[in-house]
């Protein structure tokens, strides 16, 4: 049974109110459970405030996104686990027109999501003992959709530069990164040529169909 919108709609919804959020803040090592709190409830005023404009224009949306969250992602990792297998035959020029790819993909499909927030309730959970690991950490939340299910979301973060970066994303159990690194090797089957894979390549492939509410 489907949640009353798609789940990859509220995963759009989680992830970018997290990540255009962060973009902001200080750039310092700081608690990284802190730095969401702080990102979320800056990041919903905005939309609040600004919902009459983004609405009306998609492209001031996607701006938003790809301002705020292009130094938030570390698309450099997240691109060569996506890849998997395939990244150490691809060609310098593959590698860095998928990076290229990916991330406007991603930037474009998520920024679909500003407007989907809509006051629902986001809760960020206390970290638990092994949530921070050296230069790792996970940040848990809860939203609560309009229908009353609540959706969890991870976050898992590294610590780059004396700056956290997200390097993936979960979303109800749905490991994000992994789901694309199945696409990837999806369209290698299909394809069995990684130029054509990244030329077909979207982000928003497989995301709504894979995440589904337990009966």
């Amino acid at each position: 049974m489907h949640l009353q919108r798609g789940m990859g709609a509220w995963l759009r919804v989680g992830l970018v109110v997290l990540l255009t959020g962060m973009a902001a803040l200080a750039q310092a090592e700081s608690d990284p459970r802190q730095m969401v709190v702080d990102a979320v409830e800056r990041m919903t005023s905005r939309v609040e405030a600004e919902r009459a404009a983004l609405e009306a224009d998609p492209a001031k949306a996607k701006r938003l996104v790809r301002e705020e969250l292009a130094d938030m992602v570390d698309f450099k990792r997240i691109t060569r686990m996506v890849m998997g297998d395939y990244f150490g035959a691809s060609s310098k020029e593959q590698k860095y027109r998928f990076l290229d790819v990916f991330k406007n993909s991603l930037m474009n499909t998520y920024a679909s999501g500003i407007t989907l927030y809509e006051g629902q309730k986001i809760d960020i959970l206390p970290m638990k003992g092994g949530d921070r690991k050296g230069d790792y950490a996970r940040v848990r939340m809860e939203l609560k959709t309009n229908s009353g299910q609540v959706v969890p979301i991870y976050y898992t973060l590294f610590l780059r530069d004396d700056q956290w970066k997200v390097i993936n994303v979960y979303v109800n159990g749905l490991d994000l990164r992994e789901t694309y690194k199945s696409q990837f090797a999806q369209g290698m089957q299909q394809y069995n040529d990684i130029g054509k894979v990244i030329d077909n390549w979207s982000a928003d492939a497989n995301i709504d169909a894979g995440i589904k509410e337990e009966s």
